[in-house]
């Protein structure tokens, strides 16, 4: 009898959970500016001039200043202009991000302000 001792297959999850199930996402696709480089999962969003999505950002004086939303899913904008962000419902504080770092209890308080998004 012969003996097999290996690994038939492997699989890895590397995803982000970014919504929260206390209260049901609603989820809207949405263009975003191209070449806008990596939009990752937890991004808070914004909306540029010509209402293409791009990330939040407090430091601004036009309307990339105001988050309408928090992508959810990992958006390279030098191949894709489309993404989902969620609109409305909850998500989770721990994946949040403001340009690409930990967002602040600042920027969680903008978002709830602006946007029906609640976090926890």
């Amino acid at each position: 009898m012969a003996t097999v001792n290996g690994v038939v297959g492997t699989q890895t999850i590397t995803g982000k959970t970014v919504t929260d199930g206390r209260h049901p996402a609603v989820i809207r696709i949405m263009e975003f500016a191209s070449d806008a480089g990596t939009i990752r999962a937890g991004e808070i969003i914004a909306l540029n001039a010509s209402g293409m999505a791009v990330s939040f950002n407090p430091a601004a004086s036009d309307s990339t200043k105001t988050p309408v939303g928090v992508c959810t899913e990992d958006i390279d904008t030098s191949v894709n202009t489309a993404g989902s962000v969620a609109v409305h419902g909850t998500v989770m504080k721990k994946s949040l991000l403001t340009q690409g770092a930990a967002s602040s209890a600042a920027h969680i308080t903008s978002l709830e302000t602006n946007a029906p998004v609640w976090v926890f």
